[in-house]
């Protein structure tokens, strides 16, 4: 009985190396590339593009800001803080 099973395993063991070299040997399935996306592409292009156009802006020089640009943007933050605070007190009044 003990050589049956020393034997059973040993042929379990052999089939089981022969199906592992067998898959080894094997070649990989080729592998299709994946299509190529043109929209990709076309936003890569454009993506280049406003990079070159920022690099060139950013070389020349600002222009001085002057003293009626700057008053509207002081009264613009003036604006966007009052919103903001009547929004927080919105939020901060209790609910009937």
């Amino acid at each position: 009985m003990r050589r049956l099973i020393g034997w059973t395993a040993g042929v379990v063991g052999i089939a089981a190396l022969a199906r592992m070299l067998a898959r080894r040997r094997r070649a990989p399935l080729p592998v299709a590339a994946p299509p190529v996306d043109d929209h990709a592409e076309a936003l890569r292009r454009k993506l280049d593009e406003s990079r070159a156009a920022e690099t060139t802006s950013t070389a020349t020089p600002a222009e001085p800001a002057d003293e009626a640009s700057r008053e509207s943007l002081e009264d613009r933050r003036a604006r966007v803080h009052a919103k903001a605070q009547e929004a927080i007190d919105a939020m901060q009044e209790p609910l009937e």
